[in-house]
């Protein structure tokens, strides 16, 4: 034990549970501006770096903009900054050139118009995030409360000697499961969250997923 940390343990957990949540797409200090979790994995995707026909979307705002913008309406540079105040003009246009160079508007004249489907913008049905702790169940349980914002599941795992200072019904509370590591068997025992996560949030969930095909597009 004197050698183990957290890093051996992501270790372990990475490839237990692929096979437990049925999945090889894993990523390692994953954020999506909610904190940097230790394991997330794409549960349940249909796409391979062959069929993948589009850039993922990886900037927050223009995700917002596609995301905002009606199918079959066409907008002007001005009706899209009345709904983006918060975007100085430099940026705006700036964001409607990369959607347009990556396909997802089309100009014509003076107006935009969205040109893909939301529907097929990601494969990924569901998302799992994972903290790591070794024994600070405290700490690890605030982390995990802030993936619930953009996964389906979230969880601590956790050394499983650590479990007796633990209070489960805490974790049912929040809706967060709880992942226990025997060290000495090398095996888990998995507390799934009681519901489904009401707190995640659409458009936060769906940039997670671009940022996860993102990266998969790379490794």
């Amino acid at each position: 034990m004197r050698n183990f940390n957290e890093k051996k343990l992501v270790s372990k957990l990475d490839k237990i549970l692929r096979k437990e949540f049925g999945t090889n797409l894993a990523f390692h200090e994953f954020s999506a501006g909610y904190g940097i979790a230790d394991l997330v994995f794409a549960h349940n995707f249909s796409f391979s770096k062959r069929n993948i026909k589009r850039t993922p979307l990886t900037d927050f705002n223009s995700l917002n903009i596609f995301l905002t913008l009606e199918e079959n309406k066409k907008y002007n540079i001005l009706e899209i900054a009345s709904i983006f105040p918060h975007l100085n003009e430099k940026e705006l246009k700036n964001q409607i050139k990369n959607l347009i160079s990556f396909g997802y508007l089309e100009k014509n004249g003076d107006e935009f118009k969205k040109i893909i489907n939301i529907n097929s913008l990601s494969s990924i049905q569901k998302v799992i995030a994972i903290e790591v702790k070794l024994s600070d169940h405290k700490g690890g349980l605030m982390q995990a409360r802030r993936y619930q914002y953009f996964a389906d599941e979230s969880y601590l795992a956790i050394l499983k000697e650590a479990e007796k200072n633990i209070d489960i019904e805490e974790f049912n509370r929040h809706n967060i499961g709880l992942i226990l590591f025997d060290n000495k068997t090398n095996t888990i025992e998995i507390k799934y969250p009681k519901s489904n996560n009401a707190i995640c949030d659409n458009s936060v969930s769906l940039f997670a997923k671009e940022m996860m095909m993102s990266q998969y597009l790379v490794s």
